[in-house]
C-alpha cells in the first residue's frame, strides 16, 4: 500500500459529500441533513446557504454559481417538513438558491445525487430510486444530461444505485452502482462494466487523475480504492476505523475527501473533511451554465 499524507482538516459536520474546489483554494461541499452547502477556506467551516431539502453534491459552474443535486431530502434521515421537490438547484455564493428544473426531459427527478460538467459543457448527474424502499429499489435508475435548451435521459438502468459520476480521460462517462459494486463507462450510448469493486468496496463518489486512475470512495472500506484506466483494482488508502468516505475531488496533488462518520446520530456531528497528499494530480475539470 501506498505512504501517503493524510489530515482530518474539519470535525464535528452533518453528513458531508459531494465536495468541489472554487479554484480560490477553497472547497464547496455540502452537509446533507442541514441542507447546508458549506465551505472550507483553510481555517474553518463557514455557510453559504440553507434550505429545505439535502443537497447532496455541488459543483461550479463557468457562471461563477454552484450547481447541486438535490436529492429533495428523500435520501438521509431527514424529518418529512425538511423535505422539498428533488431538482438541480443554482446557488449563488452569497447564498441565493435558485431551482433550475425538477423535470428532465418530461421525467420529473427522483433523487438527483452527484454532477459533474462534461466536454458539450452539459450538467451530467446520476438520479437513483430511493435506497432504503425495498418498493422503491426496484425503480429505475437513470443519468441525465442537462444544458440550457433542455436535457435527455442518457441511460436507464434497473436497481443498481448510480452515485458518482465523472468524466475519465479520454472524455468518456463514468459512474458507478453501488449495490453491485460496479464502475461503468457510456461508450456508443450503452453501459459498459469497466470493473467490479472487492466485497466491502461499496462505491459512492469518484475523482479522476491525469494518469487516468480512478480514485473511488468506497463507503464501507473506510478509504479511497483506486482503480487503473482498464478497470484493475490497484490499491486502497485507508483513512481510519471511524471513516465512511463518500466522495472527493482533486486540487492538484490533494485529495479532499468528505466523511460521514461511522456511528451517524443526527445532531452529533461525526462528520468530517480529510485532505489527502497523492503520487499523482488532478485531471483538469469543466465548467458550463444552465
Amino acid at each position: 500500500m501506498t505512504q501517503f499524507a493524510k489530515e482530518v482538516v474539519a470535525n464535528g459536520l452533518e453528513v458531508p459529500e459531494g465536495p468541489v474546489v472554487l479554484g480560490d483554494g477553497r472547497l464547496a461541499f455540502v452537509q446533507q441533513v442541514l441542507g447546508r452547502v458549506s465551505l472550507y477556506d483553510g481555517e474553518r467551516v463557514v455557510t453559504i446557504s440553507e434550505g429545505p431539502g439535502a443537497p447532496n453534491a455541488v459543483t461550479l459552474g463557468s457562471d461563477g454559481h454552484l450547481y447541486a443535486a438535490q436529492n429533495g431530502g428523500v435520501i438521509g434521515v431527514l424529518r418529512a417538513e425538511r423535505q422539498c421537490t428533488p431538482a438541480i438547484e443554482r446557488i449563488s455564493l452569497d447564498g441565493t438558491i435558485q431551482t433550475v428544473t425538477t423535470v428532465v426531459a418530461n421525467v420529473a427527478l427522483q433523487a438527483p445525487n452527484d454532477l459533474v460538467f462534461g466536454p458539450d459543457g452539459r450538467l451530467y448527474f446520476t438520479d437513483p430510486a430511493e435506497p432504503f424502499d425495498p418498493e422503491r429499489r426496484r425503480a429505475t435508475n437513470r443519468l441525465f444530461a442537462l444544458g440550457p435548451e433542455g436535457g435527455e435521459v442518457m441511460v436507464e438502468l434497473g436497481p443498481v444505485y448510480t452515485n458518482g459520476v465523472a468524466f475519465t480521460v479520454d472524455d468518456v462517462l463514468c459512474w458507478v452502482e453501488s449495490y453491485e459494486r460496479r464502475v461503468c463507462l457510456l461508450e456508443g450510448g450503452q453501459r459498459r462494466e469497466l470493473c467490479q469493486l472487492p466485497d466491502r468496496h461499496v462505491p459512492d463518489g469518484l475523482a479522476v487523475a491525469n494518469d487516468g486512475r480512478l480514485f473511488i470512495t468506497t463507503v464501507s472500506s473506510h478509504g479511497i480504492t483506486v482503480v487503473s484506466p482498464e478497470g484493475e483494482v490497484l490499491e486502497h488508502l485507508y483513512l481510519d476505523d471511524n471513516a465512511l468516505p463518500t466522495n472527493c475531488c482533486f486540487d492538484g496533488s490533494t485529495l479532499w475527501v468528505t466523511d460521514f462518520g461511522v456511528g451517524y446520530d443526527e445532531g452529533r456531528g461525526r462528520g468530517r473533511l480529510w485532505r489527502l497528499e497523492t503520487d499523482t494530480v488532478g485531471a483538469p475539470t469543466r465548467q458550463g451554465k444552465l
